[in-house]
Parts: C-alpha cells; sequence; structure tokens
C-alpha cells in the first residue's frame, strides 16, 4: 500500500483543526456561511473549508470567495475546484476592499499560512482590507508556519481591532525542511473587539 500523500494528510489535520476551533463560535443565526479566503494560492484548502462550514453550519448553504495575485494558481483553483460553491479571484488582496459588489457580510475571513514577517507592512494591509469584508459578528481564521511569525500577525491583528478566541499550536503538524516551521503550526480565532 503506497504511503498517504502528504498534502492529503495535511488536509486531514486542517478540518479537524477547523472543525475544533470554529466549531460552536459563530454566530447561531449564521445558518448560511460566506467565506472569504485570502492570498489563497491554488487554495488546496477549498473543501476542507467548504465541507466543514456545512458542518459548523447544520448543513446550510456555503460559498468561498477565494483571492490571489498569482494567475497560475488561481486558475488552478478555478479548474480543480470547479464542482464547489466557488469563486476565485485575480486579485490583490491589499485591495480587496476596492471590491463593494463582493459586500462586507462574510461570515469566515481566512488565511493559511500568511507570510507575516515577508512583509509586515503588505500583511498589515491585507489583514486591514480583509477585515473590511468580515461582518460583526464573523470570525477571522489564520494559520501559520512559524512560532515566532504567528505571535507577530497575532499582535498585528490586535492592533487592528481583533481579539484572539482561540490560539492553538498543532502538536500534528507535518515538519518542513526549515527548522522549525510545519504545515499549519498554529491556528488562531478572532472576531472584533466588540
Amino acid at each position: 500500500m503506497p504511503p498517504e500523500n502528504p498534502i492529503t494528510t495535511d488536509l486531514t489535520q486542517l478540518r479537524k483543526l477547523l472543525r475544533e476551533t470554529i466549531g460552536g463560535k459563530l454566530p447561531k443565526e449564521a445558518r448560511d456561511l460566506k467565506i472569504l479566503n485570502l492570498a489563497c494560492g491554488a487554495c488546496d484548502e477549498a473543501e476542507a473549508l467548504i465541507d466543514v462550514g456545512r458542518e459548523v453550519t447544520g448543513g446550510g448553504s456555503v460559498a468561498m470567495v477565494g483571492a490571489d495575485i498569482r494567475i497560475r494558481e488561481v486558475l488552478e483553483a478555478r479548474k480543480k475546484f470547479a464542482h464547489l460553491p466557488a469563486e476565485f479571484l485575480l486579485e490583490d488582496a491589499t485591495k480587496i476592499g476596492v471590491h463593494k459588489e463582493l459586500g462586507d457580510d462574510f461570515n469566515l475571513l481566512f488565511l493559511r499560512h500568511q507570510n507575516y514577517w515577508h512583509g509586515r507592512e503588505l500583511w498589515k494591509k491585507i489583514f486591514d482590507e480583509g477585515l473590511t469584508k468580515l461582518d460583526d459578528n464573523g470570525l477571522m481564521v489564520i494559520t501559520s508556519y512559524f512560532d515566532k511569525e504567528h505571535r507577530l500577525a497575532l499582535e498585528a491583528l490586535q492592533k487592528l481591532g481583533m481579539e484572539v478566541v482561540e490560539n492553538r499550536r498543532n502538536t500534528d503538524s507535518r515538519a518542513l525542511p526549515t527548522q522549525g516551521k510545519s504545515v499549519d503550526r498554529w491556528v488562531a480565532v478572532l472576531r472584533k473587539k466588540g
């Protein structure tokens, strides 16, 4: 029997993390879920997000908008996930706020493996723009590769008016070749300060 694909294992872990961290935290009236996934790349996590969204809403409708600046990845996501209730935009996440047609009523803002320390000002802008699309009771979920990067991202988000609802180290995350780096090493759930 061939070994399981590491990406499949990572996505199984991500599903588990999402169930445990966002389950029960969405407002009761969030029967329908709108997800905004910024800097999504090829969006390997699309099915995991939508499946868990359906679970946590008790079978409500789920729709996702993914946005990334890299055309090859966006085209790959469009092709691979054409069967999902998802739209993938070729868009600079630092300018997502100008898209009024997207609305500002997303229940879930998701950023997987944000690379905060590879451009702090850039990521602050992405965070800030994404937050303009999140409804007042919505949740933001970030995952990180590194410990220090995760702490820095949380500090930046708190300065933007977010509060940490849950912050968890994924002890089952798959180690990568770079020391101290692993897939979805950290997951944090945040909401706007009330």
